[in-house]
């Protein structure tokens, strides 16, 4: 654990390096990213102008699931997106360097390259998350809570991004499946409720991106028990760890490509 932690602060140093040298773009990228929730923002609170509710839903919490699920996506996003470029280390014939290393070969991916524009996601989050939190006055004592319900929300993106590059074991890459992570997270950051039966099943169970954001929101709104904030920690770590077996797995099948 030592070790890997030593490589994670190297590589995040090597990365935060490269953005002294091209600073702007950092800045540019950061922006951009400020101005694209601005805009998806703007048109949610354009529809509750019109509305006082959505499913019995107010502007206020859906902002708050808005926010807390955009807090845990952008940490993956931040230092562990690289998750989602397997198939293309596969297609250039370069995942096979991970292979021949004392390393995992899934953490050398992890830290083979971080997010930066993605930090723009986060700082987002974070206002949106706190402005809503006032709003609705969920009491200051489950702050002690937020960091865990965030890490846990990234454990959960992380797997989902690990169990769907496993699927360019199999392909050999032409299937660009991963990418879909960044889809999910969309129907993450409303209420499950809103959503037909079969999907709030999935989204429970098969990939759980119901706790990244729901459940807890529901826990801080006092509508279901706060001890079910102590069994989030615990689904986002077995999810994380049944993913990692699944990646194995799949590396087992794995050929490499003839280049």
């Amino acid at each position: 654990m030592k070790k890997r932690l030593l490589y994670f602060c190297k590589s995040f140093k090597i990365n935060f390096d490269e953005l002294e040298i091209y600073d702007k773009d950092f800045i540019f990228g950061v922006l951009g990213v400020l101005v694209e929730y601005l805009s998806g923002l703007l048109m949610m609170f354009f529809i509750y102008d019109f509305v006082e509710d959505i499913n019995g839903w107010s502007l206020d919490q859906v902002l708050f699931f808005y926010g807390l699920n955009l807090v845990g996506y952008s940490l993956w996003s931040c230092f562990f997106i690289n998750t989602i470029t397997l198939p293309y280390y596969i297609q250039r014939g370069e995942f096979d360097r991970f292979l021949v290393r004392p390393e995992s070969p899934l953490f050398q991916i992890m830290m083979d390259s971080f997010d930066d524009d993605s930090w723009g996601e986060l700082v987002t989050g974070l206002i949106i998350l706190c402005y809503s939190w006032i709003r609705l006055r969920i009491p200051p004592i489950y702050f002690l809570a937020l960091p865990i319900i965030v890490v846990s929300g990234c454990l959960i993106y992380l797997g989902i991004s690990i169990i769907l590059s496993t699927f360019s074991f199999f392909t050999i890459a032409q299937a660009d499946v991963a990418n879909i992570t960044m889809e999910v997270k969309e129907f993450a950051k409303y209420p499950l409720t809103i959503y037909p039966k079969v999907l709030q099943i999935i989204f429970t169970v098969v990939f759980p991106i119901g706790i990244v954001a729901f459940i807890p929101g529901m826990v801080l709104f006092r509508q279901i028990p706060w001890q079910l904030l102590l069994v989030i920690p615990l689904v986002a770590i077995v999810f994380f760890v049944l993913s990692t077996r699944v990646w194995y797995l799949g590396l087992k099948h794995y050929g490499g490509t003839g280049t």
